[in-house]
């Protein structure tokens, strides 16, 4: 529920046995109350906000002035769950390109048809596009941790039938059935990956997060065909298919070693019911149709180039049959390269003007393409054209998970998986049609045009997602300098505070508010960041609290009712943060267990499942 702006409470509170309670006031760090957000800083210079941080700001971006992408990334590396999503990422990507190397060389060395090796491209991306929004629902209704070990398991089993499969000569249909059963299998998993990355990383540093997820698919790009060339050259076919199983293995030992979270938070409703609200998500998110449509015509230029590389490569670059695997790598280098800039950009103030530059990069090289036949130049638009797809998905995924609602940011990122895939599919069929009824350039001109003038009028309609995300950022950043501002959390790292953070939110009260009552139980965290508050015990005041001062943390660590109530004394603005939230930045940062034991000695309750009330006043939280 939202926190209300006024509403008066009078009436009995209610009087609990309990042990004495001591609770006493706590000395604030700053004698000057947190501010709240008051709205977005005055716009920079377009050049420099495509390539700097944000300056004259504290906490609304994951590196400060000055600062560098290595450091950025050398942060969220630090993290070990961080370490260990990404190094799962790394392992399943250069298992899937081998995976896709392998496929289609054995599909045609066994069929010696190009209509079985589409159908096994088709089969393999299909699934992607059907079961993408269910994926999303199936990593926002179970623990994400749990949906990426379940689907890494399963693609382990299907991998080793299909290597069974190969080995005994089986047939290619059966194979093929594999394959789609094995894309089936990880239709959750980029929705369960992107909705743990906030959780694991703090909300500031998605940015570099999700660029290091990138990264590290692009030298998938590079490195798994590679491999997969050299087992088919050097092994029998099956090996190729055993090996993409064990890199599945790999990942499943990574995801195992991050902290086991709880499924998300909210009321329990049928798989229907869930993925219908999350498509309802993605239509009434501000911008979020716009920049789902926006990288969906970058990938849609990615499969279309699929199709006319191979043709150009040959005939107009001269290259012969292995001129689209040149090509291939330096689009692989491009996504490389990108990640020195890319952190920055999923950071910067002008995310709308960066989608756009990035997304009209990446199409832009169809026009490129069109005009040039000299190979270096060719391997430049790649890089380029290619740097800008990988930059362009970076930011508009970041955006993405900080505008939409946590609680539904698995199934809105698997609905934006499954567009991209179907996007991708589009473009290599339209591709194919245009290149045979036209020419090679006719294709390239009209579907780079199209997809270019389809990016800027959706550009057209980002107006105001600057200003948004810089609210989000600002936000976030008021509620971090709160926590900071407490006794309880000096020494806790800075990750951990964002974290906790990221799981709250700013509510202010009328005076007269009963936020927590005695003998019931605790779901929530408060922190002060205005105003003043009573404790009272049996209708006796023991404490008066104000900024600085924090309350209710005794019912989450002790599993016990709340041995006291406490009421707003004049309008006050609480930060509450949820109590699971709090028990997770225990098990990140033990060192704040310490500081809360010693901060009021007595004993609390238990946090109830499910979706919980942002104060305890029953009368009040009905209003």
């Amino acid at each position: 529920m939202t926190c209300p702006e006024t509403h008066q409470i009078n009436g009995p509170r209610p009087a609990v046995p309990e042990a004495p309670l001591r609770l006493a006031r706590q000395p604030s760090r700053s004698a000057k109350p947190a501010t709240l957000p008051t709205g977005c800083a005055a716009s920079r210079r377009w050049i420099s906000l495509l390539t700097s941080w944000p300056l004259n700001r504290q906490q609304s971006s994951p590196v400060r002035s000055g600062e560098t992408a290595a450091r950025a990334y050398r942060d969220v590396l630090a993290i070990p769950g961080a370490r260990a999503l990404i190094g799962a990422s790394a392992a399943s990507q250069i298992g899937n390109w081998l995976y896709n190397a392998a496929l289609l060389g054995y599909v045609y060395s066994a069929t010696h048809s190009a209509v079985w090796v589409g159908a096994a491209t088709i089969c393999k991306g299909l699934p992607y596009v059907l079961l993408g929004p269910f994926g999303g629902a199936i990593a926002d209704r179970f623990p994400r941790r749990t949906v990426l070990l379940a689907g890494d398991v399963l693609r382990m089993l299907v991998m080793a039938a299909i290597a069974a499969t190969v080995a005994s000569a089986g047939p290619v249909a059966l194979v093929i059935a594999f394959t789609a059963l094995a894309s089936a299998a990880g239709s959750a998993e980029k929705a369960a990956a992107m909705a743990l990355l906030p959780r694991l990383v703090g909300e500031v540093r998605l940015g570099p997060a999700n660029a290091l997820l990138h990264t590290v698919q692009a030298l998938g790009v590079v490195i798994g065909p590679a491999i997969g060339a050299i087992l088919l050259a050097v092994a029998p076919a099956w090996v190729a298919f055993a090996a993409n199983g064990a890199t599945f293995a790999v990942s499943a030992l990574l995801i195992s070693a991050i902290r086991a979270d709880t499924a998300p938070g909210g009321p329990r409703t049928s798989g229907a019911a869930q993925l219908a609200e999350g498509l309802r998500t993605v239509r009434t998110t501000e911008f979020a149709l716009r920049l789902i449509a926006i990288v969906a015509m970058v990938e849609f230029i990615y499969g279309a180039q699929t199709v006319q590389l191979v043709v150009y490569a040959t005939h107009s670059l001269g290259l012969g049959s292995g001129g689209y695997g040149i090509l291939l790598t330096a689009a692989g280098a491009g996504g490389v390269v990108s990640a020195a800039a890319n952190g920055r950009l999923a950071t910067g103030r002008r995310v709308a003007l960066i989608v756009i530059v990035t997304g009209s990069l990446a199409c832009a090289s169809q026009l490129a393409y069109a005009g040039v036949q000299v190979l270096t130049i060719a391997l430049a638009v790649t890089v380029i054209g290619n740097a800008g797809l990988v930059s362009c998905q970076v930011v508009g995924e970041t955006v993405l998970a900080r505008i939409v609602p946590r609680e539904a940011l698995g199934r809105v990122v698997g609905t934006f998986f499954a567009v991209s895939r179907a996007a991708i599919i589009a473009g290599a069929v339209v591709a194919s049609v245009l290149v045979a009824s036209t020419s090679l350039r006719a294709s390239l001109v009209i579907l780079g045009a199209v997809a270019l003038a389809i990016i800027l009028l959706c550009g057209l309609g980002l107006r105001g997602l600057d200003a948004l995300s810089a609210q989000h950022a600002d936000a976030l950043a008021s509620r971090v300098k709160v926590l900071q501002g407490l006794p309880v959390t000096a020494g806790v790292p800075q990750i951990v505070l964002e974290q906790l953070a990221a799981a709250a939110r700013f509510c202010p009260l009328p005076s007269g508010v009963d936020v927590v009552v005695q003998g019931t139980p605790a779901h929530a965290f408060y922190a002060i960041a205005d105003g003043r508050v009573v404790v009272h015990r049996d209708g006796t005041a023991v404490a008066h609290l104000g900024p600085g001062d924090s309350f209710g943390e005794r019912g989450l660590l002790d599993h016990a009712p709340r041995n006291a109530t406490v009421t707003t004394e004049m309008d006050t603005t609480l930060l509450h943060v949820e109590g699971h939230a709090l028990l997770d930045a225990l098990e990140a940062a033990p060192t704040l267990r310490p500081a809360l034991d010693l901060s009021h000695p007595a004993p609390g309750a238990q946090v109830p499942p499910g979706e919980t009330a942002v104060v305890d006043d029953p009368h009040w939280a009905q209003a």
